[in-house]
């Protein structure tokens, strides 16, 4: 999301509603900086007060964090470093990133996410794009275990799709995902009830 607000509102802002545009012109006009430098100094301090709020026991470690949050946004905002709209757009960020279940997959994500606000700075949306395919390919060509990371999507396999966003019957699934590469093709036979007759 930063890297989007960073892509918009420094070079692609005809994308932007007029209405919309004006008020974000409002809140600009008073910052002295970029809006990467912008994006870059609230990550930053995001990730201390963070990290601060690890290191302390846990009922204190949440009220620094929540408290140390509001305190320092509101004083950034009064002293006309940051716009407005940058604070809604990291706090959003923050907030989101609590989704992920992986402490790993978090520190991969905030990596990502700095690299992204460069090439969004730098080239706008189609900086912002090109990061995303190379993110995507990198994906693509992650293999655990000899078996590749986005499989069955990459490499695509219909006949694999039958197990991952809606699960078919377990009875028409007869045979083994080809992208695990298994020994034995074919699962275990018809597994459904006999009637009487």
């Amino acid at each position: 999301m930063p890297a989007f607000y960073i892509a918009i509102s420094s070079f692609n802002f005809e994308l932007i509603p007029i209405k919309l545009l004006l008020t974000i012109g409002t809140f600009r006009g008073t910052v002295p900086f970029a809006p990467f430098i912008e994006a870059a100094f609230m990550e930053l301090t995001l990730e201390m007060i963070r990290e601060a709020g690890v290191r302390l026991p846990s009922p204190i470690g949440q009220t620094v964090g929540i408290v140390g949050g509001i305190v320092i946004g509101q004083a950034i905002v009064q002293a006309g470093l940051i716009s407005n709209i940058m604070v809604v757009v990291v706090a959003f960020t923050a907030i989101s990133s609590f989704i992920l279940p992986n402490l790993d997959m978090v520190a991969a994500v905030r990596i990502i996410r700095f690299s992204l606000m460069a090439a969004a700075s730098v080239f706008g949306i189609f900086g912002l794009l090109v990061g995303m395919m190379i993110l995507l390919g990198h994906l693509i060509s992650l293999e655990t275990l000899g078996t590749p990371f986005s499989t069955p999507f990459a490499p695509m396999r219909i006949s694999d799709w039958r197990d991952t966003v809606v699960r078919s019957p377990l009875w028409k699934m007869t045979l083994r995902p080809l992208g695990a590469r298994p020994v034995e093709t074919r699962r275990q036979g018809d597994n459904r009830r006999k009637g009487d007759g």
